[in-house]
Formats: C-alpha cells, sequence, structure tokens
C-alpha cells in the first residue's frame, strides 16, 4: 500500500500538468465557499451590532400607543407605573408644529416629554443639557435641525418660537422657547436613523396647556431588565386593557379589533430582526450551497475525463503492482486537494468580501471561526463525495483492458 504523503505528491504534480483544468474545477467550489463564509461573517457582524445598539439605547423598555384620541390619561399612567417589574414610566404628546427662528419657519415634529425620558429612551445629548420637570419654556432642539434647517444655525441659549393647534379654543398658540440642549450622536444608529436628530422637544405639561389635551398618544415603561420584558409586556397589557373595559377572553386571545393600544418592546424588535438577518443569511446560504453543488458535479466530470484519460496510466500503474486500493486512494486525494484548495481561497474571498461589506456598513467585524472551519470542512466533504465515483471506476479497471485502450 502507498504512502499518504506520495498519494499527494502524485496528485500535486496531475494538477500542476493541467493547472488551467484545476482552476477551473475548483472555481465553484471558490464562489460557493465564499457566499457561505461572507454570509456567515456579514449575519454575525450584523448580529452583534443590533445587540449592542439595543444594549445602549434603551433594550428594557416597553411602548404602549395608544391606537385613538382620549385613551391614555394620569390614571393609566399610575396603572402603567405601579405594574410589577416597571422602574420608570413616562408620557408622550406629539403634534406636527410651526418652529420659528431668525425670520424663517419651519414645519416640524413637536414632542412634549418630562425628564424621566431621557434615561427611559437612552436618549443622546450632542450637546448642553435635557429638559427638566422644572422647566416651562425651555426646548431641546434636534442637532439637524440645530445646525442644517435654518440659514441660521441655532446654538444653546438661542430664542426659537413653536406654534401649535389648541384642540379646545381651535386656534394656534404661538410660546417662546429658549434652547437648552441639542440632541443628537456622532454616529449613526442603524435601528433608529438618529431620529432624535430630526425633532423639538418641549416641557409636557407646556405643551398640554398649548394643545388643550391632556391625553397622552403614547406611554414608555422602563422594565427591571430585558430578561423579564415580555413578562413585564403581557402584564401591563392586562392591567391596562382591564382597567379601559376589555374583557378577558378578548385580552387573552390577543383580539386587536378590541383592545385600543397596542404594545410592543425591545426584545421583540430584536427578535425580528433576528429572524430577518436569518432569512437573509438562508437565502444567501441557498445561493451558496448552488455554487457548491455545482462545483462539486464539476470535480465529478472532471474527475471522469481525467480517469479517462489517464486510462494507460491505471494499467501502467496497476501492472507494477499498484493495488485497487492505492488507485482509488489517488484519486480521491486528487480530489480532495482540488476542493480544498478551493475552499480555502474561497474562504479568504468570503472573508474579505465581508470585510468591505462591513467597513462600507461602518459595522464591526465578527468572524465566527466555526463558520471558517466548516467552510474548509465542507469543501474537504464534497472532494470525497465528487471523487468517489471516479476513483472507484479508475480503481475497478483491469489493468490488461487499459494498457489496451487508445
Amino acid at each position: 500500500m502507498i504512502s499518504l504523503s506520495h498519494c499527494i505528491k502524485m496528485a500535486i504534480e496531475s494538477l500542476k500538468s493541467s493547472k488551467m483544468r484545476s482552476g477551473l474545477t475548483a472555481l465553484g467550489i471558490i464562489i460557493g465557499i465564499a457566499a457561505v463564509i461572507a454570509t456567515f461573517t456579514l449575519g454575525s457582524s450584523f448580529a452583534n451590532y443590533f445587540t449592542e445598539e439595543f444594549d445602549t439605547t434603551g433594550s428594557n423598555y416597553v411602548m404602549i400607543a395608544a391606537a385613538k384620541d382620549n385613551i391614555f390619561y394620569d390614571q393609566q399612567l399610575t396603572i402603567v407605573n405601579n405594574t410589577p417589574g416597571v422602574t420608570g414610566v413616562s408620557g408622550e404628546l406629539y403634534q406636527t408644529g410651526v418652529i420659528n427662528y431668525a425670520g424663517e419657519s419651519k414645519n416640524k415634529s413637536v414632542l412634549g416629554w418630562d425628564e424621566s425620558v431621557q434615561e427611559i429612551l437612552s436618549i443622546p445629548v450632542y450637546e448642553g443639557n435635557f429638559i427638566s420637570d422644572n422647566d416651562l419654556y425651555s426646548a431641546v432642539v434636534g442637532k439637524t435641525i440645530a445646525q442644517e434647517d435654518f440659514r441660521n444655525e441655532m446654538g444653546l441659549r438661542s430664542t426659537i418660537e413653536v406654534t401649535l393647534y389648541n384642540s379646545q379654543t381651535k386656534e394656534y398658540v404661538t410660546e417662546t422657547f429658549k434652547v437648552k440642549g441639542i440632541l443628537g450622536s456622532e454616529e449613526t444608529n442603524l435601528l433608529t436613523q438618529n431620529q432624535e436628530n430630526e425633532f423639538v422637544v418641549i416641557p409636557i405639561e407646556t405643551m398640554k396647556r398649548m394643545t388643550g389635551e391632556s391625553d397622552y398618544q403614547t406611554i414608555y415603561a422602563m422594565t427591571d431588565s430585558r430578561e423579564d420584558l415580555n413578562e413585564t409586556d403581557d402584564e401591563i397589557t392586562l392591567r391596562l386593557a382591564r382597567n379601559l373595559g376589555v374583557s378577558d377572553r378578548d385580552i387573552y386571545e390577543n383580539n386587536t379589533d378590541k383592545i385600543p393600544f397596542l404594545t410592543t418592546n425591545q426584545a421583540e424588535i430584536l427578535d425580528e430582526v433576528s429572524t430577518l438577518t436569518n432569512t437573509l443569511q438562508l437565502f444567501l446560504l441557498g445561493i451558496g450551497g448552488i455554487s457548491l453543488i455545482v462545483g462539486a458535479v464539476g470535480i465529478m466530470n472532471i474527475m471522469l475525463v481525467t480517469v479517462t484519460e489517464r486510462t494507460k496510466e491505471i494499467g501502467t500503474l496497476k501492472a507494477l503492482g499498484y493495488s485497487s486500493r492505492d488507485v482509488l486512494m489517488m484519486f480521491v486525494v486528487e480530489s480532495i486537494i482540488i476542493s480544498a484548495i478551493g475552499g480555502l481561497i474561497g474562504t479568504i474571498f468570503g472573508l474579505i468580501v465581508a470585510y468591505i461589506g462591513v467597513s462600507y456598513l461602518d459595522l464591526t467585524m465578527a468572524v465566527p471561526y466555526s463558520s471558517v472551519l466548516f467552510g474548509v470542512g465542507l469543501s474537504i466533504i464534497i472532494g470525497v463525495l465528487a471523487g468517489a465515483q471516479p476513483s472507484y471506476k479508475a480503481a475497478r479497471m483491469n489493468p490488461v483492458d487499459a494498457l489496451r485502450s487508445d
């Protein structure tokens, strides 16, 4: 029986004698493995990014949005605040208003918040300070509004006029505010696209007086931890729905037509993002799998051609004392080497593609080393499977018939 090193040496010599054919044979494996490695790496990088963002941008809060007006008042705010697992609560008023600054007017989103919402939602302050509960006519504005939307850039202590519609008097009310802070962060957040850059925040009590409204459109509830987020969400839904007259049957059956509000939390959003990422990965892996199948078929065809071309050589080897097992091993090793080289090149190419992708998206590259081992190991398995039938054909040749072949 010949040694493995001798088989490898003979296989390498055979591949060198037909470099173009060997390269084209490995191409399908290269493309398939590259797709697999790039997919796994990009998927891991996205998953790490989303997890880190949720850890730093208010990952443990529940958002309760009213489906219509006159649903949430201070009573409902108290019910949410008294729910086990809730450590903080804040209501929100929203209206599109007119912002006047330095003689120029723009329509912008105006939010009424209290100071606790900054901690609950992890609102970033780019410059200055967030509003406090003692403020009446202080405002914080998004960085985009302050720096880009008006001809003159806003700064701290700039004076702006905010005009809102009062639903009670049916009139527009204008008040003057001093800019106390600029909202925003240096880095772009793919999850929220830095939405805080695009709105103006004023004290919620002032907004209530200006709009004549006392009901909250949204309630934010901060929980003890992300692990209990879904349980706290369910308990909030149960308590609020009962308070609003929804039957237990409609609550437990999640009858959205009967429940006049919608809750969502960051854990649910993270699950949806993970599902979307996994679906995309499966789609790309499917493409990579097709390439691998094509590559395997290509290796099998080329090995069959090689066996036919080297019929006399096989006959000579058997006449010199090589056993059928030796011949089988020689051709299997040759197939494995082609696949392994293709797998290695494909792995390197896949990592390069992934690096370009994460660099363009400004993500931190996360390389799952298990996927690298999987890629190389899969290519070797493909080599064994693709080379098995041609190798078996070569091993079964009768040496006399092989030597007589043209």
